[in-house]
C-alpha cells in the first residue's frame, strides 16, 4: 500500500486557495469583533497588533490598484508612455498597452499590448473598424510575471520570435490572490 503524502504539497492548490480565503475570512471578523469590544477606541490598534491583526478597513489592496501599480511597471520596462495605457476591472480584468513598433511582417499595422486576468499577455495587431485582433503571440507562464519578463517578451516578439503563440491557458487566480501577487511585484 502506496502512503499518501500529507502537508500542504499534497493538498491541491484549489483547496490551499479556499483555506487561505477562509483563515482571511476569519482574521476580518476577529478584527471587526475587536474593534467593536474595544472601550476606548484609542487602543484598538494596540488590541489588534496585540492578537496580530491590521484593522478590518486595511485590506489587501483592490485588484484596480494592483493591476494600476504594476502595468506602470511594465508600461516603464517596455517603453510605453502612461497615456497610451488603459485597464479596466469588471466581470474581467484587462488592460491595454499601445506600442510604438512594428513587425517586419506588419510593417504598417499598429501593435498593441494586451493582458486579461485569465490569459495573461499577448501581443496583438490592433483592429481596424470591426476587425478583431489577431494575436501575434502569447506570453507563457504566470499571467502576471514580473515586468522585465513582459519587456523580454515583447522585444522578442517585434523582433520576429513567436516562441508562445499556442501556449495553453494558465489556470485562473481568485482575484484576491491576484491582487495580492500584483502588489507584490
Amino acid at each position: 500500500m502506496t502512503a499518501i503524502p500529507a502537508g500542504p504539497a499534497a493538498q491541491p492548490a484549489s483547496d490551499r486557495a479556499r483555506n487561505s480565503r477562509e483563515h482571511e475570512r476569519c482574521r476580518v471578523r476577529a478584527a471587526r469583533t475587536v474593534v467593536r469590544t474595544a472601550r476606548d477606541p484609542r487602543g484598538e490598534p494596540l488590541l489588534l497588533s496585540i492578537v496580530d491583526l491590521k484593522p478590518a478597513g486595511a485590506a489587501a489592496p483592490s485588484l484596480d490598484s494592483a493591476l494600476a501599480g504594476y502595468l506602470r511597471q511594465v508600461a516603464e520596462e517596455v517603453g510605453v508612455p502612461l497615456d497610451a495605457v488603459t485597464h479596466e476591472v469588471t466581470d474581467t480584468a484587462t488592460a491595454y498597452l499601445g506600442l510604438s513598433s512594428g513587425t517586419a511582417e506588419h510593417p504598417r499595422r499598429d501593435l498593441m499590448l494586451v493582458w486579461d486576468e485569465r490569459l495573461g499577455w499577448s501581443v496583438a495587431i490592433e483592429p481596424r473598424g470591426d476587425d478583431r485582433s489577431p494575436v501575434l503571440c502569447r506570453l507563457r507562464g504566470h499571467v502576471a510575471p514580473p515586468a522585465g519578463t513582459v519587456a523580454q517578451f515583447v522585444a522578442g516578439v517585434l523582433g520576429g520570435d513567436r516562441g508562445g503563440q499556442l501556449s495553453p491557458v494558465p489556470p485562473q487566480l481568485d482575484r484576491a490572490t491576484l491582487a495580492a501577487h500584483l502588489n507584490a511585484l
